[in-house]
């Protein structure tokens, strides 16, 4: 019996909930739509698109000799381990002041270091080396500077191996920052759940009687009768009418 009533009770708040929002489903849909076009006007205006360039390094764990011309599964290994070592030698105060010199110093040492990114790509014995720019002839200028650097300053660092550049930059055609649509799509969920918690919320709390419905659907009790609301205004006709229900 208890369990009979808990689900009933369960059932009645669904459909409750359902009927909050139905009933606020204007002024939700409002919010929604207003929160994600802010979001999608502030970005447009305010927010600067950021360019992002590229290039792909290869990286080889010794020197190809006349000899030896097979690379071993311990030489790949090597190659792979490296990656990482060479990613940080990219981003040293040496490397960046040689990319701020080349490029007549544009850009400082700091948004050098704080831009560029290293990664390897799936797991190879390539890296890729990463920049973000508001401009995206001067993205692609530093990838390429860094890009021209990188193989000599790494065989000094490392004494052992090489890496050679496989794919130089390109001008970037297209932001990679602000993401405006998924912003946008983000904040509109945003909006639509918490606008239809805030409503539910307030009409849960609200626990004024406003109509005979409300009275039987939140409690238990039989309606005698009810008083009908009369305006001065009225004419006779209507207050008989409205006493007669």
């Amino acid at each position: 019996m208890n369990e009979q009533e808990g689900r009933q009770e369960i059932t009645i708040s669904i459909i409750q909930i359902l009927r909050i929002l139905k009933k606020f489903i204007v002024p939700i849909l409002i919010i929604t739509v207003v929160a994600a076009g802010i979001v999608y006007l502030i970005e447009s205006i305010f927010v600067k698109p950021k360019y992002e360039a590229s290039a792909m390094i290869y990286v080889q764990a010794k020197k190809m000799t006349d000899d030896s011309q097979v690379y071993s599964t311990s030489d790949l290994s090597v190659a792979k381990q490296l990656v990482d070592t060479y990613s940080i030698i990219l981003k040293t105060d040496e490397v960046l002041e040689d990319v701020a010199a080349m490029l007549n110093h544009q850009v400082t040492v700091e948004q050098l270091y704080k831009s560029i990114t290293a990664k390897s790509v799936n797991n190879t014995e390539i890296f890729s080396i990463n920049y973000q720019d508001t401009n995206p002839e001067r993205a692609r200028d530093v990838i390429n500077a860094l890009a021209e650097i990188a193989p000599e300053r790494i065989k000094d660092v490392v004494k052992a191996g090489e890496a050679s550049v496989v794919q130089k930059a390109s001008t970037p055609k297209d932001p990679v920052s602000p993401r405006k649509m998924r912003d946008a799509a983000i904040a509109a969920v945003a909006g639509l759940v918490g606008s239809s918690f805030i409503f539910v919320l307030i009409a849960i709390l609200d626990t004024r009687i406003r109509s005979v419905e409300d009275l039987t659907e939140n409690f238990n009790f039989p309606v005698l009768g009810s008083i009908p609301t009369i305006s001065a205004d009225m004419t006779v006709a209507e207050k008989e009418e409205k006493e007669d229900e």
